[in-house]
């Protein structure tokens, strides 16, 4: 009886000592981004003695102690799936407020240096000729608003296809991030089905392959299943991301000039669905290429306007008809906009006249100058100046819808693991005070231990010696 005391209070003292190192681990990772508290799960082992008809005849049942159940961790799975999916809106429009933000960069509105300040300049450089046709100087600065407005359209041209080729390796580095990610997830799997099938739980393993979980979340929605055997899978529109622990990676592919994310061993389509890698997808293959869509068709009309009635005009020098047919924009085969070279190094070959050998007449200026009022863009329907600035306003739009999205979707996020924190986060306080009532526990069992010696000893050294 007094072994099976013995017994009892080195259970007592076993448990406590377990309680004590996982308080201790949990302080260890107060500030561990993605630590989940553990809490230790004690158990009364089986008592003394068990019923039978030949048990002793002593009272009983007979408590024999504790033992530690399980180590747990402190986690509300429920918060973390509604974490994960407004983690993927604030993915998408993080993603867009960055873009947006270049975008606003690259057209520069409202500014003196602006296209929309810059098509401006150019009309009253038209109506500066009309007034003075025979002025040279108007004509050079005519010039010189024309070509400062070129290289400005030549500009955004240039930088909105950067910024396209800037999103593909965007989309790259993130795809790669999403495979390291799922590499990653499957390793963890093997890991942990490895502990659970052995009788453990894998806490700390868990926690970080739910990290992964939340970081996946950024870039793409995932469906996620869990196993009876405790790995995770991962679903992209129904294909496996990752199957227990086998991981399946993904490829950007650009055909024609769209972007699209494959399977990169069968090369089908994968089907991204939000997060920030939707975003870029759509950013890429929509939002960037309408704008530079708008601003070729800005380009076009000048030109193709500006250019139809200055062929039918006469330069200063022009003394004879019929008009030199002289275009004033040329667009080149790199799709770059300038003004006639020709016209560069002679203004006084610019057509602002209607009749050969008349340097007053403006009839062709005039006709230039009155294209701001024409409705020559969007079918008809618009003027250059018009169509041009309902494409800022529409860019500004949508840069304010992107951020207010965003805003609110980081307030959503930090509201939800707030929440997830006061059940799953480390209080050092809380641990403090399970420190000190465990190590209290672990005297008393010590304390106990003592006592039972004490008890052994009286029997074993105290007591009278048989067979002497």
């Amino acid at each position: 009886m007094s072994f099976r005391a013995l017994e009892t209070a080195y259970r007592g003292l076993i448990s406590q000592q377990r309680a004590v190192d996982t308080s201790n681990h949990n302080v260890a990772n107060a500030n561990t981004p993605g630590f989940s508290r553990q809490r230790v799960l004690f158990t009364p082992t089986a008592p003394y003695t068990v019923p039978a008809f030949n048990r002793s005849a002593l009272a009983g049942q007979v408590g024999t102690g504790a033992t530690v159940a399980a180590i747990t961790r402190v986690r509300e799975y429920v918060f973390d799936f509604q974490l994960r999916v407004q983690s993927e809106a604030l993915g998408d429009a993080s993603t867009r407020v960055a873009t947006y933000t270049q975008l606003e960069g690259i057209f520069n509105e409202p500014g003196e240096n602006g296209l929309g300040a810059l098509l401006d300049r150019f009309w009253r450089a038209w109506q500066a000729v009309t007034n003075q046709p025979e002025d040279l100087a108007a004509r050079a600065s005519l010039v010189q608003e024309s070509t400062t407005l070129a290289a400005n359209i030549n500009r955004i041209r240039q930088q909105l296809g950067q910024l396209q080729e800037d999103l593909v390796q965007k989309l790259t580095l993130q795809t790669g991030e999403v495979n390291s990610i799922a590499e990653r997830v499957a390793a963890l799997n093997a890991q942990i089905t490895a502990a659970i099938a052995t009788g453990q739980n894998p806490n700390d393993l868990a926690d970080q392959r739910d990290l992964l979980l939340d970081q996946l979340a950024q870039f793409t929605g995932v469906t996620a299943r869990t196993l009876p055997n405790g790995a995770v899978n991962l679903y992209l529109g129904g294909y496996p991301l990752v199957d227990q622990d086998q991981s399946f990676a993904l490829e950007v592919v650009i055909s024609g000039g769209t972007a699209s994310i494959a399977w990169q061993a069968s090369g089908s389509a994968a089907a991204i669905q939000r997060g920030s890698l939707t975003a870029l997808l759509d950013l890429h293959n929509t939002v960037v290429p309408g704008l530079l869509a708008q601003a070729e068709s800005i380009r076009d009309a000048l030109a193709n306007e500006v250019n139809a009635l200055h062929q039918t005009g006469y330069g200063l020098t022009d003394t004879l008809p019929p008009p030199r047919g002289r275009d004033f924009f040329e667009i080149l085969p790199s799709g770059d906009l300038r003004v006639n070279p020709a016209l560069v190094s002679d203004p006084a070959l610019i057509a602002a006249s209607s009749a050969p050998g008349a340097p007053g007449n403006n009839d062709v200026a005039r006709q230039i100058a009155d294209l701001r009022y024409a409705l020559v863009m969007n079918s008809n329907t618009a003027t250059v100046n018009d169509f041009y600035n309902a494409l800022i306003a529409e860019l500004g739009g949508d840069s304010r819808q992107a951020r207010v999205a965003k805003e609110n979707q980081e307030t959503l996020v930090q509201a939800i693991d707030r929440q997830r924190q006061e059940i799953s986060a480390v209080s050092i306080d809380e641990e403090m005070a399970n420190l000190v009532k465990f190590q209290h526990a672990y005297q008393a069992a010590a304390r106990a231990i003592t006592a039972v010696d004490e008890m052994l000893d009286r029997i074993i050294n105290g007591m009278g010696i048989v067979g002497r």
